[in-house]
């Protein structure tokens, strides 16, 4: 990629992130999917050529564990002009993926402080820094994730990856889940889910999450991670989120059962 690309000198690009384990891409039609739906949304070119050999890419290539990257960059020309020809390129580096001692154990998640002021929280682009500043915040407050909450107070998702919750109701437990229209991402691990179980999207309050009966944070290299605590307060059940988070794994035949 030149260095006069716009997405290297503005960080006018799209990506998605490909988890690839025991030699397979997971989800990568999905993945492929959302790459084209945000191109269409952000004036991308994304040819139906590309996307097929894209495709085709990823079914075939022979890859060791780790996170596949496709990158869809605006090419050169001035800041402001239409995007007439992108670029594509594609990165693999290895990756750590969460042991089952990992999930067991889950993350500890914190509300962060600092609302999201962002119109485009939810997309996969260049424009990463409130994300890193969200989860280097969450990490400083011991935390291993943080809840983003917009200038609403109603929570977006967690800083890296999508939010989960069960909450309790008259008619048992529900599902729960932010709200796409308020900034969250659409992910293809989430759209597993919601492919898979009935989810309900809901605008959640602080209030709302400190009654959770269980979370959990979803993104490609994590796939399902249950979470442990909410501000170092125990959740009621997180067998739930661990439920789930087997569930994910036996249908990518990764779950190592002893």
């Amino acid at each position: 990629m030149p260095l006069s690309d716009r997405g290297f000198r503005y960080g006018q690009h799209l990506f998605e992130s490909i988890a690839v384990r025991n030699g397979k891409a997971l989800l990568s039609l999905e993945h492929l999917a959302l790459l084209d739906d945000a191109a269409r949304r952000n004036g991308f070119p994304f040819s139906r050529a590309l996307s097929a050999a894209l495709n085709r890419f990823v079914a075939s290539a022979s890859l060791a564990d780790g996170m596949l990257r496709i990158y869809l960059t605006a090419g050169e020309g001035s800041p402001g002009a239409a995007i007439q020809h992108a670029g594509c390129y594609l990165t693999w580096e290895p990756a750590h993926f969460p042991t089952a001692t990992e999930l067991k154990k889950g993350f500890r998640l914190t509300l962060l402080n600092r609302p999201c002021h962002g119109n485009h929280w939810g997309e996969k682009s260049g424009n990463y820094a409130e994300h890193l500043t969200a989860i280097t915040a969450a990490r400083a407050n011991g935390a291993d994730e943080g809840v983003v909450l917009d200038v609403k107070g109603y929570a977006i998702s967690c800083a890296m990856g999508n939010l989960l919750v069960w909450l309790r109701a008259r008619s048992g437990i529900l599902l729960c889940t932010p709200p796409v229209a308020r900034g969250a991402r659409s992910g293809a691990l989430l759209g597993w889910v919601k492919r898979n179980y009935v989810v309900l999207e809901r605008n959640l309050r602080p209030a709302d999450l400190k009654k959770a009966v269980a979370m959990a944070v979803t993104n490609s290299r994590l796939g399902v991670m249950p979470a442990s605590s909410l501000d170092g307060v125990s959740l009621q059940d997180p067998s739930l989120a661990r439920t789930l988070s087997d569930t994910y794994l036996e249908y990518h035949g990764l779950l190592r059962r002893s």
